[in-house]
Formats: C-alpha cells, structure tokens, sequence
C-alpha cells in the first residue's frame, strides 16, 4: 500500500493543491501558478472610478465606404472605421481606473465591463455590419444590466425603434420640443451622462443623438469625415474628455463638423 495519500481539501474545483502528509502542496504547473496570480492581480472592473459603456451602430449602412472631407487614398468603411476609433479609444484610456464594455445595435456583442484593453479591442475586432438599427433597445438593456458611469453612442443613421417620440399637449411634429423621454430621464436620474456620435455625411439621427446627448448631459459629436473620427473619438476618454467640456478642443481642432457640450 502506498504510504503517501492525496486527498482534495477544497472540494471538486481544481485548486491546484493537494495534501501530502499533511502538508498543503502546489501541484499546478508553473504556468498555471503565474496565470492564477495575473487573474488574482487584475481589478474588480466594477468598481472602477470610469465605467464606461460604449454602444456602437453595426447596421447595414456602417458596411458602406466612408466619405471624407479632405482627400484620401484609403476606402476603408464606415464600420472598419469604428474599429480603428475603438484601439485609439482604449489606447488612451488608463485601466487602473478605467473599465470598459461594449453591446452593439443591433445586438451581437455583448462585452461586460472590463479593464483588459486587448480583450476589448479584439472584441471589437469581430463585428459585422448588417440589420437595422434598434438603438433604443441597446440604450435600454445596457441601462439595466451594465453599472456604468457614462454611456457612449456612435452611429451613422436614424435609430428604427426610436422614431414615436411624444409630445407636450399643443405641439406639433417637427417643432423640435419634445416631452421627457422615460429611458433619458431615468438616465438623468442615475446622473449618468450619455455622449453621443454621429458619423457620416447623412443628417438621419442627428437630432435624436443630440437630445439624448442634452437631456442627459452628454457631449455631441458630428464628424462627416469619418477618417477624422476614428482619430478624434479618444477625446471621450476620461484622460481627455474635459479638454471638450471646458472648450480647449474645439471642432476645428478634432476636425469635427460639430461640437456641443
């Protein structure tokens, strides 16, 4: 019979230890040992000062070569774009007091807070553009269900489950004074700001994002050449959104077609 036995103390999870006459021993292998104290070392992305989520068109339009204001040898498309907008994003951001997530409209990523800026970004990395653009249900579900600080919207055209908007008894469609919306007073309430992006040389959604962007207290951004987005977008990270609130960055300099705070 073998004088030594080893028993699991800590139930049927694999713990990398194990009893050895009495004495607790490591039997993960030196990798795994490394893997378990990164895993150990990363914050609770949670509980980060910035928890920001960023909801991001992926309809059928984002598939359709970009315009751009000034002259450029690239053709890349509007959502090839957001993907170079989204690494500059998250290389400016600080992830020792920045945590990230990330749903798309319509729905096919959901990435919950994280603070790990190559999982985001390669994340980020696999979306396709097709379908419509239910933006309100993204904007509600992300309310419920993500613990953030600020909301960020980008898209390219007129939200599709948006459009019945209410109005104030004695006005008219098209007078641009609109009752509260319930899903943006319950984000004013909560005090979380929603910045929102309009991309492209379409005027479809603007003025949807910029009630959203006001009523909460958000920033709106217009770039029509979206080459120059994908490069300004990173002045919405915590680092450097105050350089647009307090007036420092204005359009010209983001080479933005509009900037209102």
């Amino acid at each position: 019979m073998a004088d030594i036995v080893k028993k699991d103390v800590f139930g049927p999870q694999p713990t990398g230890l194990s009893l050895n006459k009495g004495k607790l021993k490591s039997s993960s292998s030196p990798f795994q040992q490394r893997v378990n104290t990164a895993k150990a070392s990363v914050p609770d992305a949670a509980a980060m000062p910035h928890r920001l989520c960023l909801m991001l068109d992926r309809s059928s339009s984002m598939s359709s070569p970009a315009n751009y204001a000034r002259s450029s040898d690239t053709n890349k498309t509007k959502i090839e774009l957001l993907k170079d907008a989204i690494d500059n994003f998250v290389n400016r951001c600080d992830f020792t007091n920045t945590s990230i997530a990330v749903e798309t409209f319509p729905a096919s990523l959901e990435l919950s807070l994280c603070s790990i800026g190559v999982m985001i970004t390669s994340s980020v990395a696999g979306i396709t553009a097709s379908g419509n653009t239910p933006m309100r249900r993204c904007v509600e579900s992300c309310l419920e269900k993500i613990p953030m600080t600020r909301g960020i919207i980008v898209s390219d055209g007129e939200a599709t489950d948006w459009r019945d908007w209410s109005f104030d008894e004695g006005e008219e469609p098209g007078s641009g004074k609109h009752s509260t919306d319930e899903l943006l007073a319950k984000y004013k309430t909560a005090q979380i700001p929603v910045d929102c992006v309009h991309i492209g040389d379409s005027s479809s959604g603007e003025e949807l994002l910029r009630r959203i962007a006001k009523e909460t207290g958000g920033v709106y951004l217009k770039f029509s050449d979206v080459n120059a987005f994908s490069k300004g977008f990173s002045y919405l990270t915590p680092g450097y959104r105050a350089q647009l609130t307090d007036g420092s960055v204005d359009a010209a300099k983001l080479e933005a077609t509009e900037v209102r705070r």
